[in-house]
């Protein structure tokens, strides 16, 4: 698996060395690490930032169908810490990337000192997805999308992509920030498809989930709208809490940068202080 840091775990403190939290970040499906920069940048004034790219994924290996899944990905991240000597790291993960940073959180509890989940849902209603883009492009952009979840195909797929894709973000794409990314292969392509049809029985187990948790997405974002992200958060229970950022969709770090950076760094300090690291 690949990796990459940003700023260091230790600073100077006077006549000492001041260990500052570590975030480790999971991306979305079908991008790689590099969609987070230089979007959170500014976070590693008050923490130190390790990027991964998941199996399959970016700079990583491909891998095989067996580790294509969220448990398999979620125990490679896990692994990836140990390794590295990464003590009580708060998970970051989008869209995919929250869906395997909260199986993370429920298989290896220990580890985890939060989680940020980001764009994520689990059990999605459709009806909700629809219904905002319909808010966004009007019927058009909502028949886009129900035929695209009714009866995917090229064709639909082709159709989406034209029609709606474009309005999943606030802030629009470039071709600089797209040709930094890595494709991934159509065998991973596949597997992707089919996890977006389920939870994994995941939704059930989140209550286990024991540490700090935020959960954060935009209110025009229709891939994890509001609605979802309230059930969610939800089901985590009272350790969780949800912000839902104005003006931004799937994508919260790159439509509303600052709002999304000070969100966090609250919630990384505050997790800091409860373990009492000051």
């Amino acid at each position: 698996m690949f990796f990459d840091v940003d700023g260091e775990v230790l600073v100077p403190d006077g006549p000492s060395l001041r260990t500052k939290p570590v975030v480790v970040l999971i991306h979305g499906a079908e991008v790689d690490h590099a969609f987070f920069k230089p979007w959170v940048t500014p976070l590693a004034v008050d923490a130190q930032l390790v990027f991964i790219d998941l199996i399959g994924h970016g700079r990583s290996d491909e891998g095989e169908p067996t580790d294509w899944t969220l448990v398999a990905w979620a125990d490679a991240v896990a692994e990836v810490c140990v390794g590295l000597g990464i003590d009580a790291p708060i998970v970051l993960g989008s869209s995919l990337g929250g869906r395997v940073a909260m199986t993370m959180a429920l298989r290896h509890s220990t580890l985890v000192a939060g989680l940020v989940i980001v764009n994520s849902v689990l059990d999605g209603r459709p009806e909700r997805r629809i219904e905002v883009f319909r808010t966004l492009g009007g019927d058009d952009a909502a028949d886009a999308a129900r035929f695209d979840l009714e009866h995917r195909s090229p064709e639909s797929k082709e159709r989406y992509m034209r029609i709606c894709m474009p309005m999943t973000v606030q802030r629009p794409y470039t071709e600089e920030e797209l040709a930094r990314l890595r494709p991934v292969s159509d065998r991973v392509m596949a597997a992707l498809v089919a996890l977006s049809a389920t939870s994994d029985g995941l939704l059930g187990e989140l209550g286990a989930i024991a540490c700090p948790t935020l959960v954060v997405t935009g209110e025009l974002d229709p891939a994890a709208p509001p609605e979802d992200a309230a059930d969610l958060t939800a089901a985590i229970g009272p350790n969780a809490q949800l912000e839902v950022v104005p003006a931004a969709g799937h994508g919260v770090y790159r439509d509303q940068p600052d709002a999304f950076n000070a969100l966090v760094r609250d919630f990384v300090l505050a997790v800091r202080r409860s373990n009492g690291s000051g």
